[in-house]
């Protein structure tokens, strides 16, 4: 291997350190991933088949299938189980695509400038921190369509089938993003193939309309598989479409979804400029195809996001779970990270040289202006005291410290320890982390089972007492900034961890 493969693999391992630390300082308390981590391996603890104790049977509300292949790690290390899946697949995709990159000749400034500026960058770091939340399966979209895009370089049936079979699998909006990558894939080597002719007399070969009617076909067969397994109840699509139409002449609704495409579009900024990088330094003039692939593939994810988004359109946080979410943008973003793949390797032998001073500058320019466009468009992401306090160790500036005793958190830390992984706990935002190796429980009353544990704040500004699920007789232990309600079952090991 290359050493600058070393490199990146060490970078990552920087990046599994900080989500770790992330974790530790609580900045991942809302509950998506602890619904994953749940999901992942109810069918190891004899529960219902990706039940989660959140939304209930999540198998019918998406095709979350790679997320069982994760079941043991999850089981075994919680949360971090996840990171260790994220950084794996992250480290494999960037380290292949820098060792076949380098295969194909590919100059060093256009590889370096993809792995920094793209891979690397401000805006996919965002990404795979999912601030707040820490964890989604669709953000294994990008190591996982980086894979797809080099096996189609590569011309190896087997890894593509099992790179595209995998894309699918995460959810059923995969078949999208794996149609894309592929049908870009083909245009390319068409337009390398034909460079005089025009882009749209593709659209005359056979080979378009397999690739094309092949994945559509994909596509649909996981939405009826969908419907299927939800009794053909209405699905999520059918209700965004629905708010849709309500809307339609809704000032406000249009002004809010507008900005929000904006701010989308914003964020592929340097994807961009990277991209007239690359064109411009062609030997051949393929700017003008180049760009109408990537905008119909930018154009095509920014609708099914725009859809997506709908559906959450009337919640307090739509803001924040708009087109510009992690797990929505994501789709984008390693459609584009494919892309700049795919050219760097099928146009790796016509790149004119680039000076290195001109590299350098373009590249922290592209890096740089990241940031800014970061926290203009997503005001979750972290501000800069916040990482101070992160790297410190420290809670972030929004906690309330008085939930955050230390002799309060010495008690839950143990109970964490020492309460079996099936065992399942109501707990109050903060403690969340804690107990992500067991079964957390939330007030939506779709609870498998009752509560064992609970931890309440004594002053319950959040009503949890009033929905405490938890069945009597139970006794209740007063720390010094929560009740800790302990089932008979478990009373034992909550004595244990008492000073």
């Amino acid at each position: 291997m290359h050493r600058s493969t070393y490199v990146l693999g060490l970078i990552v391992i920087g990046f599994f350190a900080v989500k770790v630390l992330r974790f530790q300082t609580l900045g991942y308390t809302f509950n998506d991933m602890y619904a994953f981590l749940q999901m992942s391996r109810s069918w190891i603890d004899d529960r219902p088949f990706m039940y989660e104790n959140i939304w209930g049977y999540h198998h019918r509300i998406h095709n979350y299938y790679t997320v069982l292949l994760w079941g043991p790690l999850c089981r075994a290390f919680g949360a971090y189980g996840l990171f260790a899946v994220q950084s794996i697949l992250l480290a494999v995709g960037f380290g292949v695509a820098n060792e076949r990159l380098i295969r194909r000749t590919t100059p060093n400034w256009a590889r370096y400038m993809l792995l920094i500026i793209i891979l690397l960058g401000p805006v996919s770091f965002w990404l795979n921190d999912h601030p707040n939340i820490g964890w989604h399966t669709e953000l294994t979209y990008l190591p996982l369509g980086l894979l797809f895009s080099l096996a189609l370089l590569s011309r190896n049936t087997w890894a593509t089938m099992a790179a595209g079979m995998a894309i699918v699998l995460v959810k059923e909006d995969g078949a999208v993003l794996a149609a894309l990558i592929h049908l870009s894939y083909r245009g390319m080597r068409y337009v390398r193939k034909h460079p005089k002719r025009p882009l749209y007399t593709w659209l005359s070969q056979q080979q378009f309309w397999l690739v094309a009617v092949g994945w559509v076909i994909v596509f649909l067969t996981g939405m009826v598989w969908l419907g299927i397994k939800n009794n053909f109840a209405e699905p999520r699509l059918q209700l965004a479409l629905a708010l849709l139409e309500t809307n339609i002449n809704d000032a406000d609704f249009w002004r809010l979804m507008l900005k929000q495409t904006g701010e989308s579009l914003l964020l592929l900024l340097p994807v961009a400029g990277l991209l007239c990088v690359f064109v411009w330094q062609q030997r051949e003039s393929l700017a003008t195809s180049l760009f109408i692939i990537w905008s119909i593939g930018i154009v095509t994810l920014t609708l099914l996001n725009f859809v997506q988004s709908v559906h959450y359109y009337e919640q307090p946080l739509f803001y924040l779970v708009a087109l510009t979410w992690p797990p929505r943008f994501v789709l984008v973003w390693a459609f584009s990270a494919a892309f700049l793949t795919l050219v760097a390797g099928i146009y790796a032998r016509q790149f004119r040289p680039l000076s290195g001073r001109w590299a350098r500058l373009t590249s922290v320019g592209l890096l740089v202006v990241q940031v800014p466009i970061l926290y203009l468009a997503r005001p979750d992401f972290p501000s800069p005291r916040d990482w101070v306090h992160t790297l410190k160790g420290r809670y972030a500036s929004d906690k309330d410290t008085t939930l955050l005793q230390a002799d309060d958190l010495a008690i839950v830390q143990c109970l964490a320890d020492k309460l079996p992984h099936h065992a399942n706990v109501f707990a109050f935002d903060y403690l969340v982390p804690f107990f992500h190796r067991q079964y957390g429980i939330w007030p939506t009353g779709k609870h498998y089972k009752p509560a064992d544990i609970a931890l309440i704040p004594i002053h319950d500004k959040q009503g949890l007492a009033l929905r405490l699920p938890m069945q009597k007789p139970y006794r209740i232990i007063r720390l010094r900034a929560y009740n800790l309600y302990v089932s008979a079952g478990y009373e034992q090991v909550a004595r244990s961890c008492l000073p």
